[in-house]
């Protein structure tokens, strides 16, 4: 009987809805790679084992969550297939804030997943548009990601236990003023 390869031999269409997942929001983990991409822990496995992915183990609201992230080869697929040009960098210290972000873009339909863009890119688009703003101290915050509905242009943030009523004024503030949003949705 052959044995089972322990690596990937081909992406299949689950496999990629996690890498562009990952691509747009930084960090996935396990239960959510279940559920939305229906990812077992052995495909899991594959992936890593590849290079597509890394996992980590960390406590989140109390719990030992396994956290998946993009590796080399992954963020490589990612470049040479889906063009991505910029990756979402999740912090392991934001682990709380950053899967509930996760969960935000899981719950849009996949036709406005594909125009979501993280904070990195945002902050990169002002900063282009608006160069005297980077030379006189730069932005104190962003949103998180923004998304294009019916020629509409809104803000994702995920609001975290420390944020005040001031930080969320300014995140929508900016969400407005710079990057022509609507609106803003607080997950």
């Amino acid at each position: 009987m052959p044995r089972k390869s322990s690596k990937v031999k081909v992406l299949t269409f689950r496999d990629t809805n996690i890498l562009k997942q990952l691509s747009r929001t930084g960090l996935s983990n396990a239960q959510q790679a279940k559920r939305y991409c229906n990812l077992g822990m052995e495909r899991l496995v594959k992936l890593e084992t590849s290079g597509y992915i890394k996992t980590t183990s960390h406590i989140v609201r109390g719990k030992n969550t396994l956290i998946i992230q993009l590796n080399k080869v992954g963020k490589e697929w990612c470049r040479q297939e889906l063009g991505t040009k910029s990756f979402c960098i999740a912090q392991t210290n934001h682990l709380n804030h950053d899967l509930k972000l996760t969960e935000a873009y899981y719950n849009l339909p996949q036709s406005v997943q594909t125009t979501w863009r993280h904070e990195g890119e945002l902050i990169q688009d002002i900063y282009e548009k608006n160069p005297l703003l980077s030379e006189n101290g730069g932005l104190k915050t962003c949103t998180d990601a923004t998304v294009r509905l019916n020629e509409e242009t809104i803000a994702i943030e995920s609001v975290g236990s420390s944020y005040t009523r001031a930080i969320i004024e300014l995140k929508q503030e900016i969400a407005t003023k710079y990057l022509g949003c609507s609106r803003m949705e607080c997950v």
